[in-house]
């Protein structure tokens, strides 16, 4: 993949790869606990948003099983900083993928800002109105296209976080309260309100555990966090691509979880792709 020249070319390379997996993977093969922990192979740092999708399109196209990303810096290691007494090098031909960061930029200094620097920029009485906000594209490789790289470490869970921690958590740090019982679940915006079924009515751990992180996707459009639009009704488009944004964003969760999806759920999973795959094509 070459260099992508704006978030435009990046986008539109995604969605040709999406069309492409929608038509030619298995996703059920590859749609496991692990599909969205695309993670640096040195930082550990797990990628977010639109990287750790992209990450994981590509690794479905490839067949990497490993979900590590290193950069060529890091591969090259001149310094010996990042792997000292490891030779890595980039196996012949392999090609890189490239992530975007985005950061600040002062037009007026010319001058790019890390995060923190930005935030202390801001208490020092600069408005968020000095800054504009702009992407850079970092070539990165996977761990499988690397020589000399040591196999992954297993990751050890915590077995004392279940599924109704994790949920409850999430609802603490949202300010979302979730009332249990009845039979419907939902999103309530009006009342910043989730509303879920008792957890033995599910049938399974997964499946209340999707439904859970489905209503909190939704709730991140709550005025007081994102704004999306929440007043749309059932059968038009702004209805459908909001489900699609919970959907997708329940699956980027979801990946932090031990429990496995079923046959029947990966189903559904793949039936929200393949809707996002026929939307944009409008609108990359």
């Amino acid at each position: 993949m070459p260099r992508p020249q704006s978030k435009e070319d990046f986008r539109i390379n995604s969605t040709a790869l999406v069309r492409l997996c929608a038509k030619e993977l298995d996703w059920k093969k590859n749609w496991s606990g692990s599909m969205f922990s695309q993670q640096n192979g040195i930082t550990h740092a797990r990628y977010r948003g639109t990287n750790a999708f992209w990450l994981s399109l590509i690794a479905m196209q490839k067949g990497y099983k490993d979900p590590r990303w290193v950069t060529s810096i890091q591969v090259n290691d001149v310094h010996r900083k990042y792997h000292p007494g490891q030779f890595w090098h980039i196996k012949a031909g392999e090609k890189a993928t490239y992530v975007e960061y985005w950061f600040p930029f002062d037009p007026k200094e010319k001058k790019g800002y890390t995060w923190p620097d930005y935030r202390e920029a801001l208490q020092e009485g600069k408005s968020p109105d000095d800054f504009i906000m702009t992407a850079r594209y970092t070539p990165v490789f996977n761990a499988e296209q690397v020589e000399g790289i040591p196999p992954m470490e297993k990751e050890e869970r915590n077995p004392d976080i279940g599924i109704d921690r994790l949920v409850e958590t999430l609802s603490a740090n949202m300010g979302v309260n979730i009332e249990f019982g009845g039979d419907t679940a939902c999103y309530i915006g009006s009342q910043d309100l989730i509303k879920l079924p008792d957890p033995s009515a599910f049938t399974d751990e997964y499946a209340f555990n999707a439904t859970a992180l489905h209503e909190l996707s939704h709730a991140t459009g709550h005025e007081s966090r994102l704004g999306r639009p929440m007043s749309n009704f059932f059968g038009t488009p702004a209805y459908a691509y909001e489900e699609l944004v919970a959907e997708i964003a329940s699956c980027f969760m979801g990946a932090e979880l031990q429990v496995e999806p079923t046959k029947e759920h990966l189903e559904n999973h793949k039936a929200y792709v393949q809707s996002w795959v026929k939307a944009i094509r409008e609108k990359p």
